[in-house]
């Protein structure tokens, strides 16, 4: 049985122990985009311009890859401590396509089995006569909206329970040089540990939202002391840094933990 207690004293002690180069590939493959992007985005709301919204959507695109890069070559630099920046980098971007291809698969099987089925019972709760007919207070079907509240809760478990089960699966990719076999190896990995995972993503869950919600707040409120009305602009990119640093921080340490997890779930599994 693998100790969640153990590994995350070994995430603490990698992460301690490469925090400089660490730092460096999530600055360069999250931060430094996400920065960016928030900067186009900022210009695009402040432009009419169509073609600088469409080249906002491209940079949105670019910085999705190289957010997938980064956490490939974070992954390659905390299953190894002989792998430097340069060979973190180097195998990132020789996983990058399958690590692209599993999680656009991953977010295909999630909008099937999730997405899909909420959209349809939502849709098939609406009496569309009444709503034609201009009496959108009784417009529900309440046999039919009864049923959203339980399914939605079962589909989040589901979800819930799903995204536990592939947590090491880009640890997979890079270590393993598997494409969508990853999906079953990722499974093998987290069987009789699922529970506490899920347990420990909701702790860690928790702990983001109130870190970002109390940055948003707070810098929102002294933002709009300093810049007014007038600094929208100004209030968005200073929430978007400080986020921007947060948020890297935070992958930093799912990354290292999974790393962590799939390092010593392949040992029991290998080792039974």
């Amino acid at each position: 049985m693998i100790r969640i207690g153990a590994v995350w004293d070994r995430t603490t002690e990698v992460i301690a122990g490469r925090a400089s180069l660490l730092a460096w590939l999530a600055g360069l493959f999250l931060f430094a985009p996400s920065m960016l992007q928030a900067i186009m985005r900022a210009a695009a709301g402040e432009s009419p311009m169509g073609s600088l919204k469409l080249l906002a959507f491209v940079v949105g695109l670019v910085v999705a890859v190289l957010a997938i890069w980064g956490t490939l070559a974070m992954t390659a630099m905390t299953s190894d401590p002989a792998v430097d920046r340069h060979d973190a980098i180097a195998i990132g971007r020789r996983r990058l396509p399958a690590g692209i291809a599993v999680l656009l698969v991953a977010v295909a099987a999630t909008f099937v089995v999730v997405v899909v089925p909420l959209i349809y019972l939502i849709a098939g709760s609406v009496d569309v006569a009444r709503l034609e007919q201009g009496v959108s207070a009784s417009s529900l079907n309440a046999s039919a909206s009864a049923a959203v509240p339980p399914l939605l809760l079962v589909l989040s478990l589901a979800a819930l329970w799903l995204s536990a089960r592939l947590l090491p699966l880009f640890a997979v990719v890079t270590n393993e040089r598997r494409g969508l076999g990853a999906f079953a190896r990722s499974f093998a990995l987290t069987r009789g540990s699922t529970l506490k995972l899920i347990g420990l993503m909701l702790l860690y869950a928790i702990v983001a939202i109130i870190v970002l919600t109390a940055i948003t707040w707070v810098l929102g409120s002294v933002a709009q002391i300093v810049f007014g009305d007038g600094g929208r602009m100004w209030t968005m990119l200073l929430l978007a840094l400080a986020t921007g640093i947060a948020t890297a921080g935070f992958s930093v340490l799912q990354t290292t933990f999974s790393t962590q997890f799939y390092l010593a779930a392949r040992e029991r599994l290998d080792n039974a």
